[in-house]
């Protein structure tokens, strides 16, 4: 599997790659990070990830028994991959991947839009006209169930 130096052979997919291209337009397009401009989240490594703890915030909280001071973080998760980058999408920017494309869409993660709740529901039930995506379809017997396309549809 050497082709030599100068050359970076990627084995998931089986090919080598000049060195200087695969740093700058084949690993992008592998990677699991944020993309978003002027957000430095890469999820290279295990994420550790801090949620902001919403009960403390709710009148009443003490009395609840729930004893933490009002501002202070819950615990500290370990995540990777996927999951870490859906988890930093949400808590940082309010966005999302849309679930149905990520599992069924031929197309890198890394180029797969972001999506607001709103957005993501647009995207869902009408689409996108520029593309020509009509939206994902519902099945009629297990609403609100939706699918990739017609063709994930079991009749």
């Amino acid at each position: 599997n050497e082709l030599g130096a100068g050359h970076t052979y990627r084995e998931d997919v089986g090919m080598h790659f000049p060195t200087n291209y695969y740093n700058e337009d084949i690993l992008p397009l592998f990677s699991l990070g944020c993309h978003m401009q002027g957000c430095g989240f890469t999820n290279a490594t295990d994420s550790f990830v801090t949620e902001d703890d919403g009960d403390a915030d709710k009148p009443g909280a003490e009395a609840e028994g729930n004893r933490r001071k009002k501002g202070k973080k819950k615990e500290v998760k370990r995540m990777s991959g996927l999951k870490a980058l859906n988890e930093h999408l949400r808590n940082k920017h309010n966005l999302t991947l849309c679930h149905l494309c990520v599992q069924a869409k031929r197309d890198f993660i890394s180029r797969l839009p972001r999506f607001t709740p709103a957005q993501l529901k647009i995207h869902q039930t009408k689409g996108d006209k520029e593309t020509g995506f009509k939206g994902h379809p519902v099945c009629e017997f297990c609403r609100p169930k939706r699918f990739y396309d017609l063709t994930k549809v079991s009749f």
